[in-house]
């Protein structure tokens, strides 16, 4: 008699959306535990690898290999699991006998943890390791495009001090309306640099950034948004693009500034020197404003050749 009451019959449909709510638990419900504590256990590796990644210098292959290709594989293990599940649980049919940890408080329990942490550690991995923006502007054309989405480096900004040539971004510095707002720039100077910029010219403690023209047959994938000359700037042992063109209505860019950069703060421009609204406007940025230092470029505007590490 007692046999009989431990006999249940395994519903395949519970078992498919146990593994959706949190994969391994419809394993569980079968029977299978070693299964099911596996692939419930999997979705963590995922955090461990972006933190990790975080660590690492920026390059496509940890983008694809440590961030992109782990997020892919959980969307797939869950699936499998769901569907694995459904399927053990149409093999099993009626003749199941029940198990000790067989019990609908531990399924509850089990899925609340897995919907809670995962969504905990997200809102951490925001905050501490890396956050996506998208860019609605061309303050950094040619190098990021009006359309760019981008991952930014919050760790990094934690540990390393800004250098030249860096791309970061901060918090607006500016108290008027729009402050909370972040802008994306290039850190021209550090603490202890000396800056005069003369309409196109920028000297950086006596000395002109070197510059040399990029042919517009050489622009490739960023030509629809380009509208003026492109040179290539070297700074801080980065070489990257720099563009000039009209002046926007009300633009500065015309006027002479010189600056000097205290302790902890840094000069930015913006890479489209004359639509760019930068250090010469709201001054020098507070290594406290810094949210972080821009890796990567994860679903790029114009054409998919953008994709990956911002600095190779």
């Amino acid at each position: 008699m007692n046999d009989m009451c431990n006999i249940s019959r395994r519903v395949p449909w519970i078992a498919m959306a146990l593994s959706f709510l949190a994969a391994g638990v419809g394993h569980l419900y079968c029977g299978r535990i070693c299964k099911g504590l596996l692939l419930y256990c999997a979705w963590p590796i995922v955090f461990l690898l972006l933190f990790l990644s975080a660590w690492f210098r920026p390059s496509t292959s940890v983008l694809v290999g440590l961030i992109i290709l782990p997020i892919a594989c959980v969307c797939v293990v869950y699936l499998y699991a769901a569907l694995d599940a459904l399927g053990s649980a149409r093999r099993t049919g009626s003749t199941y006998e029940l198990k000790e940890y067989n019990r609908s408080w531990l399924y509850v329990l089990l899925v609340a943890i897995q919907l809670a942490v995962p969504l905990a550690m997200i809102v951490a991995t925001r905050e501490f390791v890396y956050e996506a923006f998208y860019l609605p502007e061309r303050s950094m054309s040619p190098n990021f495009l009006a359309g760019d989405r981008i991952l930014v480096n919050k760790l990094r900004s934690r540990r390393v001090f800004p250098e030249r040539g860096d791309v970061i971004v901060f918090r607006n510095p500016d108290p008027n309306p729009g402050a909370g707002q972040q802008y994306i720039k290039r850190v021209i100077a550090v603490a202890g640099d000396r800056v005069v910029i003369k309409g196109r010219d920028v000297e950086v403690n006596g000395k002109k950034l070197e510059r040399d023209v990029v042919p517009v047959e050489s622009i490739g994938a960023n030509r629809p948004q380009i509208e003026g000359e492109v040179f290539f700037e070297s700074q801080g042992g980065q070489r990257y693009q720099v563009m000039y063109g009209d002046d926007e209505p009300g633009s500065s860019s015309g006027e002479e500034f010189t600056a000097v950069v205290p302790p902890r703060s840094v000069y930015v421009l913006g890479d489209n020197r004359n639509r760019s609204k930068d250090s010469r406007q709201f001054g020098l940025i507070h290594a406290g404003d810094i949210t972080g230092y821009v890796d990567y470029i994860y679903c790029p505007a114009e054409a998919w050749s953008r994709f990956g590490a911002t600095v190779e």
